[in-house]
């Protein structure tokens, strides 16, 4: 896993990050060409490759090609109604496609304290910093306490063939373990006295960097570029 305390020239600012995660997120109200959208997966797909996240690129690159290969809205009010219903639920996928992309490269590349550090520079209200920091603690918790009642599970021989008592037993445990990963983190941030308005001093130091503004001024003129395409 790549270090997120090294000055990688490509491990961005999350700041710039959080940035292309917004915009992007106009492609879902806002349709673009699609070779625009294309460049756009590329240019992420590059930096997921060089920041050492290779298997997750393949995986976004399999997605691509199918959600990419799918016929569009105009082709597919001239086939049976039922392929329609089904082939739709994936173009509207398709639709999420960039700004789920962009928000996975932040994800996968950013650590809590940079982020925190980052969003003290820029003087953002605690109100929004601290929510951002809760989540970003949350999720690979949640995501790992997944990972082991999935594990117990197939000890126990508990397996898909009862879908409804699959669900049962995953969800109930894990609307157990989502509220005591919240209160842990919640119980940490008061410890590390996150309320105190005195300055902090971070031991993560973040900067802005050249390519930050490259990143986010590409992605923005192809955003821009396609829209008017």
């Amino acid at each position: 896993m790549p270090n997120f305390f090294s000055n990688s020239p490509f491990n961005l600012n999350p700041i710039s990050k959080i940035l292309v995660v917004f915009i992007t997120g106009l492609t879902v109200a806002y349709s673009i060409n699609i070779r625009f959208e294309l460049a756009i997966a590329c240019i992420i797909g590059i930096l997921f490759y060089l920041n050492g996240y290779k298997k997750t690129l393949f995986k976004w690159i399999i997605l691509c090609a199918i959600l990419y290969a799918l016929p569009n809205f105009m082709v597919l009010s001239n086939i049976n109604p039922i392929i329609k219903m089904f082939l739709s639920l994936f173009i509207i996928f398709r639709m999420f496609l960039l700004p789920f992309m962009a928000a996975s490269f932040m994800i996968k590349t950013s650590d809590v304290g940079a982020i925190i550090s980052s969003m003290d520079k820029l003087k953002i209200s605690k109100n929004l910093s601290i929510p951002i920091a809760v989540m970003f603690r949350f999720f690979p918790s949640f995501k790992e306490e997944k990972k082991n009642i999935k594990m117990a599970m197939k000890v126990r021989g508990i397996n898909f063939k009862n879908p409804i008592k699959y669900l049962e037993y995953v969800s109930v445990p894990l609307l157990i373990i989502s509220s005591n990963i919240a209160d842990d983190i919640a119980k940490a941030a008061e410890t590390k006295a996150i309320e105190n308005p005195i300055a902090k001093t971070r031991y993560i130091p973040v900067k802005i960097q050249t390519i930050d503004f490259v990143y986010v001024l590409i992605i923005t003129g192809l955003i821009v570029g396609g829209l008017i395409w």
